[in-house]
């Protein structure tokens, strides 16, 4: 079952980055949309360059709205594989930490229930189990 949340999560992480965004200087942007469409200037010279610019509009705000989707559909992904990654890595360190304790366990078992190594137990915060003392994931 882990294994397969990891092929999972990998597998996820993988397909939604095929069109990941950029992130320069806490600026995000989409890199797979091409460039942002500019929008046209208006002429209102003539009622003839006004109907020119009408349409230079039109096809503007549909080139708009494609970039637009294609930001959003991007942007989600990238939403996705960072939290696919993010809890990829939580079900690791919880998984390796149960281990470790699961281990300190037994040996604090095959030693008797009054035996206690230095630093192990209850005075080492850091062998307790993930999520302990209020910390959310």
């Amino acid at each position: 079952m882990k294994r397969i949340l990891l092929a999972v999560s990998i597998a996820l992480t993988i397909l939604f980055t095929a069109n990941a965004g950029s992130l320069n200087n806490g600026s995000w942007s989409p890199s797979g949309c091409g460039a942002r469409p500019e929008a046209p200037n208006i002429d209102s010279n003539s009622v003839d360059t006004l109907n020119q610019s009408i349409v230079a509009v039109n096809a503007w705000q549909k080139q708009l709205q494609t970039y637009d989707e294609c930001m959003i559909k991007e942007a989600n992904a990238d939403v996705a594989a960072i939290s696919n990654a993010a809890n990829a890595q939580q079900v690791q360190y919880r998984e390796a930490s149960t281990k470790i304790n699961t281990e300190l366990a037994a040996a604090k078992d095959k030693f008797g229930s009054g035996a206690s190594p230095a630093g192990v137990g209850a005075g080492n915060p850091g062998l307790g189990s993930p999520g302990a003392g209020g910390q959310s994931y």
